[in-house]
């Protein structure tokens, strides 16, 4: 518990300087390499042993994809066919070769390679964004989708969102889970968790998406109150099927955590895997409402 209080008293003040402050390409370059890490830290839990090949593909994948991602995603989805190339040579060879590479491995590359850079991505698409046009207008007519900057307050106001509602969440499950938790909500998952602490999460993650609202109201921004409370609770929810599903694959492969890089988290992707879901999901429901 110490060690975790500890990491969020250091690591909040980090998060808040590379969202708000770091140039355009900085932040790019953070969330790259973050998506390096949850690549590694995914396969080296999954497939272990997999050929040197398959880390290096995926992991280069994963960092070109988050920055191309967030940039065009035409050139994202280039990049993703190259990798689905690369690994479907790599399967064909598994009926050709002795079985070094099996499909399971084939399928986690594809995963860390391409699926979850691409989800993550999206925080630097939200992080450019300075005026949108909702979806419903896109469909009228309209084809200015979004205008992008590289200097505008809003879309890093908004790409500070799925932190809020991500950790919030976490926070409010972790404590509330603690206080009243009895009944378990995935025993077969994850036998920590629990109905209150997910019920708990939700609120929290609502909770601090409002108390974000007000405090970007103060700074003379607008911030419409409800539509933050309702992703703060859409993305609570999310958030937690997040944690629920990276749980599954550190149940099914034996670990209790992805890395020990982060005192009192574990890996990288032990930290942002709620993230991973809270992030496009806020990204999509920005566009289709046009505010936040």
């Amino acid at each position: 518990m110490k060690k975790r209080v500890l990491t969020a008293l250091v690591g909040i003040p980090v998060l808040i300087l590379g969202v708000f402050f770091a140039p355009i390409w900085l932040f790019g370059v953070i969330i790259a390499i973050i998506c390096g890490f949850v690549a590694f830290e995914l396969m080296r839990c999954a497939i272990g042993q997999a050929p040197k090949r398959l880390y290096i593909s995926s992991i280069l994948s994963a960092v070109a994809i988050a920055i191309f991602g967030g940039l065009d995603l035409r050139m994202a989805a280039i990049i993703l066919l190259f990798l689905f190339f690369v690994l479907s040579c790599e399967m064909m060879a598994c009926f050709s070769t002795p079985r070094k590479i099996s499909m399971e491995m084939v399928a986690i590359s594809m995963l860390a390679g391409g699926v979850l850079p691409m989800m993550l991505s999206t925080l630097l698409r939200i992080a450019q964004f300075e005026t949108t046009i909702s979806i419903p207008e896109l469909l009228n007519g309209n084809s200015t989708l979004v205008r992008i900057t590289h200097d505008g307050i809003v879309g890093r106001v908004r790409a500070f969102l799925p932190f809020v509602v991500a950790f919030g969440s976490d926070a409010g499950a972790y404590f509330c889970g603690r206080a009243f938790g009895k009944k378990q909500l995935a025993p077969a998952i994850s036998p920590h968790k629990t109905v209150a602490g997910g019920i708990g999460g939700a609120v929290c993650g609502a909770a601090m998406a409002l108390l974000y609202g007000v405090i970007v109201r103060a700074y003379g921004l607008s911030a419409n109150l409800v539509s933050l409370a309702a992703f703060g609770l859409v993305g609570s929810v999310v958030a937690q099927l997040g944690d629920l599903t990276f749980s599954a694959f550190k149940r099914q492969y034996g670990i209790k955590d992805y890395g020990n890089l982060i005192p009192g988290h574990g890996g990288i992707l032990d930290r942002f895997d709620s993230v991973l879901f809270t992030a496009p999901m806020i990204y999509y429901c920005i566009l289709f409402v046009n505010e936040m």
